[in-house]
C-alpha cells in the first residue's frame, strides 16, 4: 500500500501531495484491492467553487484522492508554505486509466458529455490501448431519476472497476459520491472536458501553455461564449486572495484552514 499523501490546503480546498506516477499507483491500488476510491480533479475554478458551495467542500475533504490539474494552484500552494508536487492532469490521467485497464483487465465505464464525443474517445483510447476494456453509455440530459437508474444498471451489467465521469462540476462529483457503491465500481472520476480533448472535439492547448500555467489563456480563446466570464470574472477572485493570504503569512499572521461545515470559512 503508498503511503498515506500530504493533504494541504489552497484557500481552504484540499489537494494531495502526488506525482503523477503516485495518483496512478493510488487508482491501480484501489482496483486491485476493491477499496472504493473517489477521485476529484482540482483547479482554480473547484478552489472557488468549494469556497461557495459548502456541500460541494464537504465532498472535496471527503475524497480519498485530489490530484491538481492546475499550474496556478502548485504556484499558490508553493506561495503559502505547502508545495505540492506538480501539476497532476486530468486528460492525461484518463489515458492512464485506459493503460491501467489493459493492464489489469478491469472495465472502465465512460458516462456523460454528449454520447458521439465519448463513444469517439473510448474508440481513440482503445486503438492505442488495445486490451483496455472501455465502453461509453449514453447518458440522457437532463439525468432523470429513472434514466440514472438504467445507466446504474448498464454499468453494473458491463461489471465496470472504474467510472470516468464527464458531467461537470459539482454535478459529477456528486454523481460519483451519490452512485459510486450502486455502479459496483471502486473508483470514479469525475473528468471534466477530458473526453472533449481525446475525441478532438476540443482541441487541446500546447504542452508549453499547459506546463506555464496558460492552458485556460488558450481554452477561452477556443470557447470564449461560455469560458470569458468563468475565468475573467468568477476565478479573477483567486489572485487577489492567494496574494492576500501569502502576504498575511508572510506578515506573521496565522492562517485558518477551512474545514467540513465551516460556512463562514474561506
Amino acid at each position: 500500500m503508498s503511503p498515506t499523501p500530504e493533504r494541504v490546503y489552497v484557500l481552504g480546498c484540499p489537494f494531495d501531495a502526488v506525482t503523477f506516477d503516485e495518483a496512478a499507483d493510488r487508482i491501480a491500488e484501489a482496483l486491485s484491492s476493491g477499496e472504493r476510491l473517489h477521485v476529484c480533479v482540482g483547479n482554480v475554478d473547484m478552489v472557488i467553487k468549494t469556497g461557495q458551495i459548502p456541500d460541494f467542500r464537504d465532498l472535496f475533504n471527503a475524497c480519498g484522492l485530489v490530484i491538481c490539474d492546475g499550474v496556478p494552484v502548485t504556484w499558490a500552494a508553493a506561495g503559502l508554505g505547502t508545495p505540492l508536487k506538480g501539476r497532476v492532469s486530468g486528460t492525461d490521467m484518463v489515458w492512464e486509466c485506459a493503460a491501467i485497464s489493459e493492464r489489469l483487465g478491469v472495465g472502465v465505464a465512460m458516462i456523460g458529455a454528449h454520447y458521439e464525443i465519448t463513444s469517439e474517445a473510448a474508440a481513440i483510447m482503445q486503438a492505442r490501448h488495445p486490451g483496455a476494456r472501455l465502453r461509453a453509455f449514453p447518458t440522457p440530459y437532463p439525468l432523470t431519476d429513472g434514466a440514472n437508474e438504467e445507466l446504474l444498471t448498464a454499468v453494473r451489467e458491463f461489471d465496470a472497476g472504474l467510472v470516468l465521469v464527464a458531467l461537470g462540476a459539482p454535478k459529477q462529483e456528486r454523481w460519483i459520491r451519490d452512485h459510486l457503491d450502486a455502479s459496483g465500481a471502486h473508483v470514479g472520476i469525475g473528468i471534466g472536458s477530458a473526453f472533449d480533448i481525446i475525441s478532438g472535439t476540443l482541441p487541446r492547448a500546447p504542452r508549453w501553455m499547459c506546463d506555464n500555467g496558460l492552458e485556460w489563456l488558450y481554452r477561452m480563446f477556443q470557447d470564449p461564449g461560455r469560458l470569458v466570464k468563468r475565468y475573467l470574472v468568477e476565478d479573477l477572485p483567486f489572485v487577489w486572495r492567494v496574494a492576500y493570504a501569502i502576504l498575511r503569512k508572510r506578515l506573521g499572521f496565522s492562517e485558518k484552514r477551512a474545514q467540513p461545515h465551516d460556512k463562514n470559512s474561506d
